[in-house]
């Protein structure tokens, strides 16, 4: 049996790291899997067949670069699928890969991401024209999804039916984390973690650290090629509390998350957020917008965490943590075991086998 993944690695993310899991669970079935990628690929260390593409990422490309870059992958792709044969197919990045795999993963509503809000309303409407009017997402009619969140699947209930798109099925599937047991927890360390770009909002996490200067901040992230400038922008703002460490390895990650009792985010449009349940995993407590994944999936709305609306709301939030609710945490941490993930991700490949 054959299988392929699709998916770009120019950069370490949420998604890169779901690519893996697959591939990793693929691999212990005793199947062949080829990774059909980008034409660079620097973070791509498994070992498989690599099929590379003319798709090429890069932080804050301009619109003409990203069509181009579409349009040649797509080309590529209808040759590979010409010349191989596969027996299951994962999209893992199906904005840009143009191709409806037998399952198509939305790490949110990638197809029109930049042009809605974190409700999904839609903020450029010549935009969402020109997307609906080229028919360029059609080929995802009747198409199976593997949907990160239960935020993002009400994005796309509300916005598949705008672009006249009607999926076969969308089964949310939670990316798992593994436990781990910490008792180094200080209550006044608080750290953040996400790729160091723009779309993170790290600028509300420096305003709160100066209004909060008796506590410790960290900001740990990847600095990708493009967005050197706004990490250096970042470094000339922050405030003495607050230490940003790029591209940390994950010996120094694992060592300041069990330095710290308060995980932060500042992303109203996250649709998912490994990065939160990763230090949720160590014992710290959740502090996250009243928005998107982190918000509706991942504390249930202030079940399992704190919400705030702004940077003077997180401020009082913060200050006002009962950190008793780390007993509460800790028992709801089953929903991201990777025994549910794999139990869920095998139903979905059944359900495609029996399509």
């Amino acid at each position: 049996m054959r299988a392929a993944i699709i998916d770009e690695f120019t950069r370490i993310g949420g998604g890169q790291f779901l690519a893996r899991l697959i591939f990793n669970k693929l691999k212990e079935d005793n199947i062949n899997v080829s990774l059909i990628t980008d034409s660079g690929h620097p973070y791509l260390d498994l070992k498989a067949e690599i099929i590379e593409t003319s798709y090429n990422y890069k932080e804050n490309a301009s619109l003409p670069y990203i069509i181009n870059r579409v349009i040649k992958t797509r080309h590529d792709l209808k040759k590979i699928f010409k010349i191989y044969k596969f027996d299951l197919t994962f999209n893992n990045h199906p904005n840009m890969f143009l191709y409806n795999a037998n399952i198509n993963i939305l790490h949110g509503f990638s197809f029109l991401d930049p042009f809605i809000d974190e409700y999904g309303n839609i903020k450029n409407q010549m935009a969402f024209k020109l997307i609906k009017y080229s028919k360029i997402y059609k080929i995802y009619n009747n198409g199976i999804f593997y949907v990160n969140s239960k935020y993002t699947l009400s994005i796309a209930n509300k916005l598949f039916p705008k672009l006249d798109i009607k999926p076969a099925l969308m089964k949310v599937i939670y990316i798992p984390v593994k436990y781990k047991l910490n008792n180094n927890l200080i209550n006044k360390n608080i750290v953040s973690i996400g790729r160091i770009n723009k779309d993170k909002n790290y600028e509300l996490i420096i305003d709160i650290a100066k209004s909060l200067l008796d506590y410790k901040f960290y900001i740990i992230g990847a600095v990708n090629k493009g967005d050197e400038q706004y990490y250096n922008y970042l470094m000339r703002i922050k405030p003495k509390n607050l230490e940003i460490i790029p591209n940390a390895s994950d010996d120094i990650k694992d060592s300041i998350l069990k330095r710290c009792s308060i995980y932060l985010h500042a992303n109203r449009k996250e649709n998912y957020g490994i990065s939160i349940i990763e230090a949720m995993s160590y014992g710290l407590i959740p502090v996250v917008p009243m928005s998107g994944g982190p918000w509706m999936d991942i504390i249930d709305m202030g079940k399992y965490g704190y919400g705030y609306n702004n940077a003077d709301d997180a401020v009082e939030t913060i200050k006002s943590i009962d950190f008793s609710i780390r007993d509460k945490i800790k028992s709801s941490m089953e929903r991201f075991s990777y025994e549910k993930f794999y139990i869920d991700l095998e139903e979905l490949i059944n359900i495609v086998y029996n399509k």
